[in-house]
């Protein structure tokens, strides 16, 4: 005798196994926002906590250096703009930073269509030289570095610091750019070529135009520590006029007293143009990440 079972009957034990499958999706979500809060708030306070202590005087820092104050001022800036000379500073690092922008990308735009679509020889090689350099940090070639600059005649030059930024931003530059164009199909470049095209025809026209996501990365990238780079400036400027912000910040420091609110003050300017910079080119900064994460 055969024992018939509801279909309702059937599904019920289905039921807490879903209800337990949702409960645990909830909870991974509320575990992933926490922590993201968590970065959140630590990367942003030391950000808050400057712009803060920026708008204090010395003594009411003293007196209470983590917590908030009523009597606010805009002493400090005015004192940090008198002392920097800001409006030449910011000039020197304008030019210095753009200058190394420019060189770096157009560099690691030639370089990387050469080792990727050029059949040169040793072309792999020159790439993984190239390469290589990014795990070399300043700090260890910092004394030949100076010593070729002055050779040259660049010490304390703005074209000194430039070459040196495109230099330095060349790496990672030609990594990416190389990556980009090894997605680009070498049939489209034969046929470009078939119909008359030249090679200069060929980066700027169909290379150019696909790799925009990764230059808009790589100039990000370049220019946010360009512009907040404070040992190559202050080795290769040293003490002449050409000197960057962020070289200038470092100067409010006194050999015997230092003025936190001073200080905080002089980086918040100096954070200000990276700030701007973000704003205007989110957009721009938001569909380069995406596109490098669908590659």
């Amino acid at each position: 005798m055969s024992v018939r079972t509801s279909p309702v009957a059937a599904a019920a034990p289905a039921m807490p196994a879903r209800s337990a499958l949702f409960g645990a999706s909830a909870l991974g979500r509320w575990l992933v926002t926490l922590l993201l809060t968590v970065l959140a708030v630590a990367t942003l306070y030391p950000l808050f906590f400057t712009l803060l202590t920026s708008l204090k005087s010395r003594s009411d820092f003293a007196q209470n250096p983590l917590g908030f104050t009523a009597d606010l001022t805009l002493d400090n800036y005015v004192a940090a703009f008198e002392r920097m000379n800001v409006p030449r500073l910011l000039l020197n690092s304008v030019v210095t930073t753009a200058g190394g922008l420019l060189i770096s990308t157009v560099a690691a735009l030639f370089l990387a269509y050469a080792v990727t679509k050029l059949r040169i020889r040793g072309g792999n090689l020159i790439f993984l030289f190239i390469i290589a350099m990014l795990v070399i940090p300043s700090q260890v070639i910092i004394y030949p570095l100076y010593e070729t600059i002055l050779t040259f005649g660049m010490g304390g030059t703005y074209q000194g610091l430039i070459f040196t930024y495109a230099a330095f931003g060349l790496p990672l530059g030609t990594y990416l750019l190389a990556a980009y164009f090894r997605a680009v199909p070498d049939d489209l470049i034969e046929a470009a070529r078939l119909d008359g095209a030249g090679e200069l025809r060929i980066l700027f026209s169909i290379m150019l135009p696909v790799s925009l996501p990764a230059i808009a990365a790589i100039s990000i990238l370049n220019f946010v520590w360009m512009w907040n780079d404070l040992l190559l400036p202050l080795v290769i400027m040293g003490g002449s006029d050409n000197k960057t912000l962020m070289v200038g910040v470092s100067l409010l420091s006194g050999q015997y007293d230092v003025s936190i609110p001073l200080v905080s003050a002089g980086l918040v300017i100096a954070l200000a143009p990276v700030v701007l910079v973000y704003f205007v080119f989110q957009r721009q900064i938001l569909s380069g990440a995406i596109a490098g994460a669908v590659r």
